[in-house]
């Protein structure tokens, strides 16, 4: 993905569409992961929560 199909997704995240919003969770998914773990285990609540903060909050995004 370059940089001007990156900008679209995010727009589209941004704008209300759920289905770039899936697509922006897709790609950041390992760093969401990596993020979701609390004292070296994996944490499936703080997984969840990471989750619903970014698609609750991605329409705060300044483009």
């Amino acid at each position: 993905m370059n940089n001007r199909e990156f900008g679209q997704v995010l727009q589209g995240a941004v704008a209300g569409s759920h289905q770039d919003l899936e697509h922006l969770l897709e790609i950041y998914e390992p760093l969401i992961q990596k993020h979701s773990h609390v004292n070296g285990e994996f944490d499936k609540e703080l997984y969840q929560y990471l989750l619903i903060h970014i698609a609750l909050n991605i329409h705060k995004f300044i483009i």
